[in-house]
C-alpha cells in the first residue's frame, strides 16, 4: 500500500461516491415534492413528449366534455319551451272541442276564439323567448330576424318586394333567373349585414348560400326547370343549427350538428290558423292542432334523441379522459413507494459517505507516524 501525501486518492473516490448518492437523494426530493417522475427534458426527453401529448389531449377531451354538457343543458332549456307551447296546444284543442258544440252560440264561441288568439300569441312569445344565454331556440335561423332582408336582382330577375316582412324559417320566394345568370342575396339582423352571391343551382338541384357573419345558411332549390330559357328557385331560411365540438380534432366524427326548428304558430311545424268563432271552423281548427301537435311531437322526439346520442357521446369521452390520464399518470408521474425507498437508501448513503470521508481525509495524518 502506498502512501500520498499530495493525492488522497481513497479521499476523491469517497467525494465521487459521496456526490452520486447526494444527487440521487435530490433526485428522489425533487420528485416527491413535485410528484412528478419526469420534471425536465432532461428525465426523459421521449416521455416528456409523449407526456406532454397526453395532456393537451386530454385538456381537449375535457373542454369538449364540457361542449357536450353546454348541448345537453341548450336542448333541454329547448324542451323546456317546447312542453309550454305543448300545453297550450292541448288547452287549444280543448277550446275547439268546445267550439264545435251545438249547445254554444256564437256570442259564446267569440269569447272562447278570444282565449283561442291570446294563447296563439303566448305560443309566439314563448317561441322568442326561449333562449339559452343570448341565442334564440325556437325561432329558426339561430334567431336572426332577418328584418330588411332583400334579395338584388340580377339579369333576367323579375322586379321582388320582400323587404317589407322579416323573414321567418319557413319565408320562401321564387325568382325567376336567366340560364348562367347570378344574383346577390342580403340578410340583416339589424345589427349585421352581410352579402353573398349565389349561382343558379343545376336541374333539379340545391346551392346553399353560406352568412358565416350571422349564423344562417339560405338553401336555394331549383323547383321548375326550362321554361321559356329561365329557371326557378326557391330561397328557404332554415331551422336553427347548432354546431358542437365534442371531440379533441377537426373531422366530422368529432362534431355534433343540432337543428331546432322553428315553432312560432305560422312556422311549418305549428301552421296554426284559422277561429273558433263559428262550428264549422272549430272543426276545421280541430284538425289544424292535430297536425301541429303531431309535428311538435316529432320535433321533439328529434331533440330528444340529440340529448340521448350526446349523453352517450359524453360518455365516451368521460372514459377517452380517463384512459389518457391514465397513460400519462404511468410515463409521467412519480411511485412515490420507489421513491421513498430511493431517498432512504441514498440518505443513509450519503450519511455513510460523509462519515467515510472523514476518514479518508484522516489517512495523510498516519504518514506522520512515519516520520516519528
Amino acid at each position: 500500500m502506498a502512501f500520498r501525501i499530495a493525492t488522497n486518492v481513497a479521499s476523491l473516490n469517497t467525494q465521487r461516491w459521496l456526490s452520486v448518492a447526494n444527487a440521487g437523494m435530490s433526485k428522489a426530493l425533487e420528485r416527491l415534492s413535485s410528484g412528478y417522475k419526469i420534471n425536465k427534458a432532461a428525465d426523459d426527453a421521449a416521455g416528456i413528449g409523449i407526456a406532454t401529448k397526453l395532456n393537451v389531449k386530454a385538456a381537449s377531451v375535457a373542454k369538449a366534455i364540457d361542449n357536450g354538457n353546454q348541448a345537453i343543458a341548450m336542448l333541454q332549456t329547448a324542451e323546456s319551451g317546447i312542453e309550454q307551447i305543448a300545453n297550450i296546444l292541448t288547452r287549444l284543442k280543448e277550446l275547439a272541442t268546445q267550439a264545435a258544440s251545438d249547445n254554444l252560440t256564437n256570442t259564446d264561441r267569440a269569447a272562447l276564439d278570444n282565449e283561442r288568439s291570446q294563447l296563439e300569441d303566448e305560443i309566439n312569445k314563448i317561441a322568442q323567448n326561449t333562449k339559452y344565454g343570448s341565442t334564440g331556440l325556437l325561432q329558426g335561423a339561430n334567431s336572426i330576424s332577418a328584418y330588411g332582408a332583400s334579395l338584388t336582382p340580377g339579369n333576367g330577375i323579375s322586379d321582388i318586394d320582400v323587404t317589407s316582412a322579416a323573414l321567418t324559417a319557413t319565408t320562401k320566394f321564387t325568382l325567376t333567373v336567366s340560364a348562367g345568370a347570378t344574383t346577390t342575396l342580403t340578410l340583416t339582423n339589424g345589427t349585421t349585414t352581410q352579402t353573398v352571391t349565389v349561382a343558379k343551382p343545376s336541374n333539379l338541384g340545391t346551392a346553399t348560400a353560406n352568412f358565416s357573419n350571422l349564423g344562417v345558411k339560405v338553401t336555394i332549390n331549383s323547383s321548375i326547370t326550362n321554361i321559356s330559357a329561365n329557371n326557378a328557385f326557391t330561397v328557404t331560411v332554415g331551422s336553427s343549427s347548432f354546431a358542437y365540438q365534442l371531440g379533441d380534432v377537426n373531422e366530422s366524427y368529432d362534431q355534433i350538428s343540432i337543428s331546432i326548428a322553428n315553432f312560432q304558430t305560422t312556422s311549418n311545424v305549428l301552421n296554426i290558423s284559422g277561429d273558433i268563432t263559428s262550428k264549422a271552423n272549430a272543426q276545421s281548427y280541430l284538425g289544424t292542432i292535430d297536425t301541429a301537435v303531431t309535428n311538435l311531437n316529432t320535433e321533439r322526439g328529434k331533440i330528444g334523441a340529440a340529448q340521448n346520442q350526446i349523453s352517450y357521446h359524453i360518455a365516451n369521452l368521460e372514459a377517452m379522459y380517463e384512459n389518457t390520464r391514465a397513460a400519462q399518470s404511468t410515463i409521467k408521474d412519480a411511485d412515490f413507494a420507489a421513491e421513498m425507498a430511493n431517498f432512504t437508501k441514498f440518505q443513509i448513503v450519503t450519511q455513510s459517505g460523509v462519515a467515510m470521508l472523514a476518514q479518508a481525509n484522516q489517512l495523510p495524518q498516519l504518514i506522520l507516524s512515519l516520520m516519528r
